[in-house]
C-alpha cells in the first residue's frame, strides 16, 4: 500500500519536472505564442505530381520484385527436369511473372499519356 503511494508521488513529481517548463513559459503574460505552420508533408501541388511519385515508389519497389521473381521461375524450370507438371507449374509462373511486369509497365505509360493529355488540354 505504501509502496503504491510512493510510486503515485514519483510519477507525479516527474511530471511535474517534465511540465513545469512547459506551463510557466505558456503563461509568461505578453508573448503571443508562436504561429503554427503545417507544411505539405507530400512535397507535390497537383494530383498527376501525386500519382507520378506514387507509380515511381511502386516501379521502385516491383522492379527488384519481378527481378527475383523470373530467376525463381528459371529455377522451377531448372528443377521440373523435363516432368510436365512441375514445367507447367514453372510456364504459369513465368507467365504471371511476365503478365506483372506488362501490367506494372503499362501503367507508367498510361499515366504518362493520361498527364501528355491533360497538359495539352490546358
Amino acid at each position: 500500500m505504501m509502496k503504491k503511494i510512493l510510486n503515485k508521488i514519483q510519477y507525479l513529481f516527474f511530471l511535474g519536472v517534465i511540465y513545469a517548463p512547459i506551463l510557466i513559459k505558456a503563461e509568461t503574460p505578453g508573448t503571443p505564442p508562436p504561429p503554427i505552420k503545417l507544411g505539405n508533408p507530400l512535397k507535390v501541388d497537383t494530383f498527376e505530381a501525386l500519382i507520378a511519385e506514387i507509380l515511381k515508389v511502386v516501379v521502385m519497389i516491383a522492379s527488384p520484385i519481378a527481378v527475383l521473381a523470373i530467376i525463381y521461375s528459371g529455377f522451377l524450370f531448372v528443377k521440373a527436369r523435363g516432368k510436365p507438371e512441375e514445367l507447367k507449374s514453372a510456364r504459369e509462373t513465368l507467365m504471371g511473372t511476365i503478365i506483372g511486369i506488362a501490367v506494372l509497365l503499362g501503367a507508367s505509360v498510361l499515366s504518362a499519356v493520361i498527364k501528355g493529355t491533360i497538359q495539352s488540354l490546358k
